[in-house]
């Protein structure tokens, strides 16, 4: 890859950054989130259909990879694994991608960082291993027409604000309005939230053995808005959406835990059964 051209990194990165095939996930990357994959994703997302035209028709920016251009069928192709290392190497040279490590909850609280729930610490190594499951984390994010709408959006909402004397009498009345509405809502929650308090307080003296009873138990927790509302009641942690999840957790790890029980009990079965074969 020593002939690569000096725009290839950057057409590539600019190619596969939303590519599906990466699978990619978010994590925390000092304190900051940020899309990482595996090593193998990125093997997958270079030998896909879009990266495969591209480099036929464009080889001269986009390095051919394939071993047999001439084919007409894509499922036939050769893929030249040297070259698609050389091609990531290269893409970390230029810091376009960066390897990284993910850590366990453990490991969040050994190197000084919170453990999150939602989304994995990330710190960045400077072992580059290419391997199906070592991760990279990407070091350009080009903006979206997304990240555009939003900021026209911003700017847009920001003048109508500061042209609010300009604004017709019905225009005036109606925000006066809304602005009521919001307000009532917002007594509302506070009303609920301190009316479910004082209803877990009082139910403590007659249900405590059930953990008391509580209006809407998702209200604070962190969830959808929707979701802050169901159920209506519960008791305890009943119903709790981390209550939930950690019951979820739970079964996953024991699923996992069982699963491999068996594993051990029929690789253990088979060698016996080897073993008094061989004796016979």
């Amino acid at each position: 890859m020593s002939d690569i051209s000096p725009d290839t990194p950057l057409a590539v990165a600019k190619l596969l950054r939303r590519n599906s095939a990466l699978k990619q996930r978010v994590g925390l990357l000092q304190g900051k989130p940020v899309e990482f994959f595996r090593y193998k994703r990125f093997v997958r997302a270079i030998k896909s259909n879009i990266y495969t035209k591209k480099s036929l028709n464009q080889p001269e920016l986009y390095p051919i990879i394939v071993k047999n251009p001439d084919t007409e069928k894509a499922e036939d192709y050769i893929f030249d694994e040297d070259k698609i290392k050389g091609l990531f190497v290269t893409l970390i040279r230029t810091q376009l991608i960066v390897p990284i490590i993910k850590l366990h909850s453990n490991e969040a609280k050994e190197h000084g960082l919170k453990p999150n729930k939602d989304h994995p610490n990330l710190i960045i190594t400077q072992k580059a291993a290419l391997n199906d499951d070592a991760y990279y984390s990407w070091n350009y994010n080009p903006k979206t027409w997304k990240d555009i709408a939003s900021l026209l959006g911003i700017v847009a909402f920001i003048l109508t604000l500061v042209c609010f004397p300009l604004w017709p009498l019905s225009m005036r009345r109606g925000s006066y309005y809304l602005s009521l509405a919001a307000l009532g809502l917002l007594g509302l929650f506070f009303i609920v939230a301190i009316l479910r308090l004082v209803t877990y307080l009082v139910s403590l003296v007659f249900i405590k053995s059930k953990g008391g009873f509580w209006l809407f138990p998702n209200l604070f927790e962190d969830c959808g808005v929707l979701e802050s509302f169901k159920p209506l009641y519960g008791y305890g942690d009943e119903g709790n959406y981390t209550y939930i999840k950690k019951l979820k957790r739970k079964k996953k790890k024991q699923a996992s835990k069982n699963a491999s029980t068996t594993k051990k009990a029929i690789k253990s079965k088979t060698s016996k059964k080897l073993e008094e074969i061989k004796d016979e």
